[in-house]
């Protein structure tokens, strides 16, 4: 079996939080944590991807943290043990960048089509934030709920603030790649991601 983009059974979220101490725009943007723990709920086996699925728009590290013994291995390999310290991933802030829509939507509908980028796979955006950029430059960041990959569409945690077109509207898909190194059973992990806004 080929690696694939997998889901999690489990997924739990905390509200950005601002650092302390980092209080000014002058000396560079104002940093957020966010931590995200979750539970992969399948057997995974090296190369498959998952993604971390954070606010933000500019990630400046990932952190992740093993909760089990599988999960040390998810993240190490074989030798791996609970106690490891954490593995560092990639700084990307998008799954898919600025696509734009081609299934029109009305204000107040709390689904969005993602076009052939979506993923085919059921789940694999949910707790991911969407920024929909609609045709008169507004923004709006919403929280993907549910993915249906047959449809590729997106159910949202509110409604739209406008009516989606067919052209002229496009929308990111925030988040990052984390790559497992070994087959595991359901391995559980936390993440600390800090970055900044847009």
């Amino acid at each position: 079996m080929a690696a694939a983009l997998g889901t999690w059974s489990a997924l739990e979220q905390s509200k950005p939080m601002r650092i302390e101490g980092h209080t000014s725009n002058v000396e560079g943007p104002i940093l957020y944590r966010q931590y995200i723990q979750g539970t992969i709920g399948e057997t995974t086996e090296a190369g498959d991807t998952y993604i971390i699925p954070h606010k933000f728009s500019n990630v400046r590290f990932i952190h992740a943290r093993p909760f089990s013994a599988v999960g040390a291995d998810a993240l190490f390999g074989g030798n791996a043990t609970v106690g490891e310290e954490g593995a560092y991933f990639a700084d990307s802030a998008a799954i898919i960048s600025s696509v734009q829509t081609t299934t029109a939507q009305v204000a107040g509908a709390t689904s969005l089509v993602l076009t052939t980028s979506g993923s085919a796979i059921n789940d694999v955006y949910n707790g991911c934030f969407l920024d929909i950029r609609f045709s008169n430059g507004d923004v709006q960041t919403v929280k993907i709920t549910d993915y249906v990959g047959a449809t590729k569409t997106a159910t949202l945690d509110q409604g739209l603030a406008q009516a989606v077109g067919t052209t002229g509207t496009y929308y990111t898909v925030r988040g990052t790649l984390m790559t497992i190194t070994a087959a595991v059973a359901t391995p559980e992990l936390q993440f600390e991601v800090i970055g900044s806004f847009e």
